[in-house]
Formats: C-alpha cells, structure tokens, sequence
C-alpha cells in the first residue's frame, strides 16, 4: 500500500522519481571497478578486492573539487597514485574498456624557458600516466599524456606497451591540444588483441598486439594516477568492449551541461 501510494506521488510530481542504477548507466551489469571520487578515496564498486594497495597513503596529497559529476579527485602539490588489485578488476586478455575524465587544471606544462634534454636542442619533456597497470619488467600498459619535445608544440598523447619483448611495434601516438580548465573523456576498448582510445567521443588512436595480454606479464595493481594539477573522475572499468556509438553515448550522457 505504501509503495503503491508513493507511486502515485511521484507521477503527481510531489516527490521526483529517483533513478535506478541500471536507468541511469545502461552498462552497469557490464562495470567491474567504479570510483567516483565523491568525497572518498574508496572506490564505489569492485569485482575483485575494495583495497587501496599504496604502501603509505598520504591522504592530505589528496582534495576533492567539482566533478563532471559529483566530486572529482585532486593533487595540487604533487604526483601522486591510487593503488588497486587486478585481479577480477581488470583483464586485459578479455574484451574490455576502461573510461575515465581528466582536468589538467594545472598540471606541469612546457615553456621557452623549459630546460633541455640533456646536450641536445630538445626541450625536456613531462609526462603523465592516464590508464596504466603498474610497472612490470615482463611488461605494462601505459597510455599517458606527453608534451613535445619543441617549445609551444602540442601536447601528445602517447599509448604502449613498455618491456614486451614480443610487442615492438605496436606503440601509437597523435598529438591531443589538452586546455587547461576543460574536460576530457579518455576511453580505451580492446578486443583481447586490437585496442582503440577515444577523446571526447572521437577515435585517436588504433593499435594491435600479437598476443593477448594475460596476468601472467603484469603487475597484481593498477594505478589511477593523480597528476600534480590534474583532477581525475568517474574511474569505470568494464567487462565488454564498448563500441564507438557506445563510448560517444557515454560521453553525450555525462558531458550535457558541462
């Protein structure tokens, strides 16, 4: 009776209808990590192991701002990392899809002043781990952003796989003109052999690999990484992989007002 008279309520507009999870993410029976960074460094949902791994967490490198939904995470004073199990959070041997928004805000940027790279006429560059598993001498998944070794170049974004001895020609890259103050929705699919990154709903970058990625040559964590600057939200791990219509729908849904 209560439940029948509350119905009626909420189609009179007296009290307004409150999403399920599955109404407001379609894919939610797909995700096998979420952190939504509001206001905790817990993560909202995990297949595998909650725990945050990192040896000696320093909680006050860490604040909470405005989010492209709710809070979002942020380091102002330096480099810092989440750490997470990964198994049965994330596999790379299966089809999958990472997502994840970034707001350089104020992260470390190249100027004419920027000193160069040892002897030579290129400036130094600075780097940032977006969607990475933690370093492994068998070998790890990196995609992160670069700047360019010319003053006032593009920045870049650069994905590969660093110490395969098997995978040497399958590292990408494609400049990415990142504003500071803005946005963006980084996604990264994979079939198990073929990956795809997505910025802002639009293909960047497409690579393949020659074997399938097992837990055998990675790490047991992933980080998320908080970059100096940087504030990171809406950390979602899945367990298809998401097609182009899919990553752009993801993106329309929670860009809308931003």
């Amino acid at each position: 009776m209560k439940k029948h008279a509350l119905a009626l309520l909420v189609c009179a507009g007296m009290f307004p209808a409150v999403l399920t999870a599955q109404e407001e993410d379609p894919l939610y029976e797909n995700i096998m990590f979420y952190h939504s960074f509001d206001g905790s460094l817990q993560p909202d949902q995990s297949r595998g192991s909650d725990k945050v791994r990192n040896g000696n967490l320093v909680k006050g490198n860490f604040s909470f701002i405005e989010g492209i939904k709710g809070k979002a995470v942020f380091c102002a004073a330096k480099n810092d990392s989440l750490y997470f199990d990964i198994k049965d959070n994330l596999d790379y041997s299966k089809p999958g899809t990472v997502s994840t928004w970034i707001l350089p805000k104020a992260w470390v940027v190249q100027t004419k002043d920027t000193p160069n790279q040892g002897k030579t006429k290129w400036k130094q560059t600075y780097s940032c781990g977006i969607i990475n598993t933690a370093y492994s001498p068998k070998g790890y998944v990196v995609l992160q952003r670069m700047t360019s070794h010319v003053p006032g170049g593009k920045d870049i974004l650069w994905f590969g796989f660093p110490c395969f001895q098997e995978i040497k020609k399958s590292n990408v890259s494609k400049t990415c003109d990142f504003q500071l103050g803005k946005w963006y929705h980084i996604v990264q699919t994979w079939d198990g052999l073929n990956f795809t990154v997505y910025v802002n709903g639009e293909e960047l970058l497409k690579t393949a690999v020659p074997h399938k990625i097992t837990g055998d040559y990675l790490a047991k964590y992933f980080p998320i990484n908080i970059s100096k600057g940087m504030a990171v939200d809406e950390y979602t791990i899945y367990d298809k992989q998401l097609s182009a219509e899919e990553v752009k729908a993801l993106y329309q849904r929670l860009s809308a007002g931003k």
